[in-house]
């Protein structure tokens, strides 16, 4: 069974929340982002930086910030407060996302290799959970 990483990660602190879903699809794009902000204790204030994934971003504009996001994270977005900041397309933007990067590679490293003996994925969140 595939699993993907959710993986939220605050600039400033470095503070950051992980999630397993069965899917990639947008409902746990969203699902992961509420999670995140339980966790926090709250939305965070100031821009959070975004890869161009397909959950967020419909279109990419040239080789700039400019983004036609879906209508689904638009209404998310703006019903929370969140202040997005997309990545540069490409090698231009490859430095930007670093941190959140770094932190999927040590929750791979440090809690799913070997590979876990799980039962669900409520089992492997919790095991996630740093």
């Amino acid at each position: 069974m595939a699993c993907y990483l959710f993986s939220f990660r605050l600039s400033h602190s470095g503070n950051a929340v992980h999630r397993v879903f069965a899917s990639s699809r947008q409902e746990a794009f969203l699902e992961g982002h509420l999670h995140a902000f339980s966790v926090l204790g709250g939305v965070p204030t100031g821009k959070v930086r975004y890869d161009n994934l397909k959950a967020a971003v419909a279109q990419v504009i040239g080789f700039a910030r400019t983004r036609v996001e879906t209508d689904r994270w638009t209404a998310f977005r703006s019903h929370y407060g969140l202040d997005t900041f997309y990545c540069q397309p490409g090698l231009r933007g490859a430095h930007e996302k670093g941190g959140v990067e770094g932190q999927i590679g040590y929750v791979r490293r440090n809690h799913l290799v070997p590979v876990p003996d799980i039962d669900s994925l409520a089992q492997l969140n919790e095991m996630i959970d740093v």
